[in-house]
């Protein structure tokens, strides 16, 4: 893994959406993971997140 990954990695672990979506994890916490526990919750938040962008979009359209 590269550097960038690295830190786009620790970002994405800590960095809370607004309204409060995402796990917001400390650095420290992020930093404290397993690669193997670390790569299965970025995944898992990717997953997350676009199943919020369809509910979004979905609910978007009944407008």
């Amino acid at each position: 893994m590269s550097l960038d990954g690295w830190r786009e990695g620790l970002f994405q672990l800590c960095w809370r959406q607004h309204g409060g979506s995402g796990l917001g994890a400390t650095l420290s916490e992020a930093l404290d993971l397993s690669t193997t526990d670390r790569d299965w919750l970025l995944e898992r938040v990717g997953q997350q997140r676009q199943r919020e962008a369809r509910e979004i979009e979905k609910a978007g359209r009944r407008r």
